[in-house]
């Protein structure tokens, strides 16, 4: 029972990606790509020519404070590559985008 909070912490963080993890994304890049990047997303969205993947990453342990410890991503495909990607709650013009 004492190691109880230890097992359920580990499997919390266990689905989640670290920022350095989305910094290796790339536009372009096809979904195994990045999934081998991220792991598998938490959620998904579709419309017609675009899906969009949704995921929990983790803040670094300078930016965490105690209601916020981690941000949502998501990444956006057109036509199977990466065309667009960044936080949830960005404005869109910080979005990144393919070129």
């Amino acid at each position: 029972m004492k190691y109880l909070p230890c097992l359920l912490a580990s499997l919390l963080l266990a689905g989640c990606v670290h920022g350095d993890d989305v910094e290796r994304l790339q536009a372009g890049m096809d979904r195994e790509q990045v999934r081998a990047v991220m792991g598998p997303p938490e959620g998904s969205a579709h419309s017609p020519g675009k899906d969009c993947a949704y995921y929990t990453v983790l803040k670094d342990f300078w930016s965490r404070t105690p209601w916020s410890m981690s941000d949502r991503y998501y990444v956006c495909f057109t036509d199977g590559k990466v065309d667009t990607y960044g936080r949830v709650d960005q404005p869109a013009s910080a979005q990144m985008t393919a070129r």
